[in-house]
């Protein structure tokens, strides 16, 4: 039997047997149970969302079945995170109530007989007159405690007053635990608070506040009273209004070591790294998308996905405990019993992946809170159970297990006769998140291959980041896409074909052929993917590359010859912005030697200035509409890529004029 023919189950290295005893029976470490606690506070829900709607869309069960399953322990993370916020509140209303903001406000009012306020003559002059006794309509200036301000403080106490109560009821504390006694004494020392005369008038304003979009609005009012410096003891009213901000955008009401759970003991800890492992993996799927960190979806517990995450070449997302035939009613269990009743199995982490051309195919993860002194195979077989069950074709398998290492762990990866993936890795929640991302690399290029996006060979590990300015972030984005668009071209030029076709009609064979091979890849790529994509989806892809053809001329025919190799040059025209502004310099014989030499450059070239001129608007409207969005992650409609579409190549036929005017040979 040869050496590749021969079975391996795995080596242990020499410092595993240590670490198998730092959190003995597969239990978290103290320190790596906070680190899931925290990376789990997302799970809960939007704080302060509405002024009487509960955190989640159901109640945790009380009394599990399952005292150790996961409505248990998010009713008991829910617990623990509201009475961390309410400290925290509490703390803050000390602040405030000692020194409450008030202001200056006009009362109507009358006084008979005699005049001791100001007239309001507008009144006065409209009022009967007659032989009674005289009336005088007056404007008194009052101190109002009605600010934005302290309604936002009464708002907060409200929700938290409501929070503390169902998150008790909903957890496994009873009435003759620590608790009970926490919430209670909480819970009157926040009503106490706002029974302060400053805070008592705001009751009935903050109580009609139940929409984000009311709070929101109630917090801009915060935000520009402090910008106007009108508010005098600012501090905490400050501090309030962007903590309930930061809630309202999706960012954990308390920081991860205010949450106490070692009232618990390791009963959690096994649902704790699943869902650690789900946040992980949605965070680092967003990050190599070069999407914005991901929120959950609020419906993850029933019929939604908790992560999606939509890119060019189609979506992924991510089901946390749902069996396969809930997800795809083509995907049902194949072995059954003679009554007909199938092996069911729900597996802990589903992909699903929409590519933009072809069916759906979908990937099995299973995080498993258990430390191995050698490879985990009961639990890759139990994957290859579940991928030959649910016939899942390519059969993509991935098994996380826990290591009380933090440093950086090899995955061990398995591939059959029949494009099938199966991976092993080991992560643990206490390890930085550059570990953690470069760990789990090779399970997201697996999952992103689902759906034939690419991550750039250079791209997997970016570089440090200590000098480098937002633009440089922005320009790394789109290099990223570029590279992503021009690679997945690449692996569909049958699919692209017709796309060229219409590209070369579009713009004239002559000018096709003289574009380069990539350039013309890019083009047919945005178009076949911008006119497949599902209305709904994000149009920054298509757009990416649809305007890089256009980089490229300027590039090509303007700024690389003249920049050459100089690093210095290369930094003032290191974006499609400042491309366009040396140029536009060049043209009106404005700036440094830089600019000097491109003009002469173009007109060594036989290009007409002028001419080079007349378009710098249009390509300043197609980088700050369509590039710049695009590179700072915000979405692109539908719409905005026919707009793109017709400028490039429609009517207005930019592509086509800036050819001509670069004499591009």
């Amino acid at each position: 039997m040869s050496q590749q023919d021969t079975e391996w189950v795995g080596e242990l290295a020499p410092s595993d047997a240590a670490l198998l005893e730092t959190a003995p029976g597969g239990a978290l470490s103290d320190a790596g149970r906070r680190a899931a606690v925290g990376s789990s506070l997302s799970l809960l829900g939007v704080y302060f969302a509405r002024g009487d709607q509960e955190l989640v869309d159901f109640p945790a069960a009380s009394r599990s079945a399952d005292p150790g399953g996961l409505d248990a322990l998010l009713a008991g993370l829910r617990l623990r995170a509201a009475i961390a916020a309410g400290r925290r509140l509490a703390a803050l209303l000390e602040a405030i109530v000692r020194r409450p903001t008030f202001r200056y406000e006009l009362r109507s009012g009358r006084e008979v007989g005699s005049l001791s306020s100001t007239l309001d003559i507008n009144r006065w002059i409209t009022q009967p007159k007659g032989d009674q006794e005289l009336i005088f309509p007056v404007l008194a200036v009052e101190r109002g405690l009605r600010t934005p301000e302290n309604v936002l403080a009464v708002y907060a106490v409200k929700w938290l007053l409501v929070e503390l109560g169902d998150s008790f009821r909903s957890s496994l504390a009873t009435s003759d635990v620590v608790e009970y006694q926490t919430v209670r004494h909480l819970s009157e020392r926040l009503t106490r608070s706002i029974q302060v005369p400053a805070l008592a008038r705001c009751i009935q304003t903050a109580s009609d506040i139940r929409t984000i979009t009311a709070a929101r609005h109630l917090i801009a009012q915060v935000h520009r009273r402090l910008r106007r410096r009108e508010i005098s003891h600012a501090r905490p009213y400050g501090e309030l209004a962007r903590w309930i901000n930061e809630c309202l955008q999706g960012q954990p009401a308390v920081a991860p070591g205010d949450i106490d759970l070692s009232v618990y003991g390791d009963r959690f800890d096994s649902k704790l790294f699943e869902l650690w492992c789900l946040g992980a993996l949605g965070r680092c799927l967003a990050a190599a998308l070069t999407l914005p960190q991901p929120s959950i979806d609020p419906a993850w517990r029933s019929t939604m996905p908790a992560y999606r995450l939509e890119t060019f070449s189609g979506r992924i997302e991510l089901f946390f405990q749902r069996g396969l035939r809930s997800i795809d009613e083509r995907h049902a269990a194949q072995w059954s019993r003679e009554d007909g009743k199938r092996l069911g199995g729900i597996p802990d982490i589903v992909v699903r992946a929409e590519p933009t051309i072809g069916n759906s195919r979908f990937a099995i993860i299973d995080p498993k809170l258990r430390q191995r002194n050698r490879l985990p195979a009961d639990e890759l077989y139990k994957i290859l159970g579940y991928l030959q069950n649910y016939e899942i074709k390519p059969p993509v398998g991935i098994v996380i297990i826990y290591t009380t290492s933090i440093d950086e762990t090899v995955a061990d990866v398995f591939q059959d006769r029949h494009a099938g993936t199966l991976i092993s890795v080991a992560l643990n929640p206490l390890a930085p998140t550059t570990v953690t991302e470069r760990v789990l690399n090779t399970v997201i290029r697996t999952i992103l291959a689902l759906i034939d996006y690419a991550i750039p060979a250079n791209e997997s590990q970016p570089p440090p980041t200590h000098f480098e300015t937002d633009d440089d972030r922005d320009e790394q984005i789109v290099q990223r896409l570029k590279g992503s668009v021009l690679a997945w071209g690449h692996a569909h030029l049958g699919d692209i074909a017709s796309s060229r076709v219409r590209i070369e009609t579009l713009i004239g064979s002559t000018r096709w052929n003289l574009l380069d091979d990539d350039v013309q890849i890019m083009m047919a790529t945005a178009d076949l993917v911008g006119h497949r994509l599902d209305p709904i989806a994000d149009f920054s892809g298509p757009a990416i590359g649809m305007c890089a053809a256009l980089e490229h001329l300027l590039h090509a025919a303007i700024i690389s010859p003249v920049v050459g190799q100089d690093a210095t040059r290369e930094q003032q025209t290191r974006t499609f912005g400042a491309s366009i502004d040396a140029i536009e310099h060049a043209c009106r014989s404005q700036g440094n030697q830089l600019h000097r030499d491109i003009r002469a450059f173009m007109i060594a070239q036989g290009m007409a200035p002028g001419d080079v001129l007349r378009l710098i608007e249009a390509w300043r409207q197609l980088n700050r509409n369509y590039r710049v969005p695009a590179a700072h992650r915000k979405v692109l409609s539908k719409a905005d890529w026919q707009q793109l579409y017709r400028l490039m190549m429609g009517s207005e036929n930019l592509f086509i004029q800036t050819f001509d005017a670069l004499h591009i040979s």
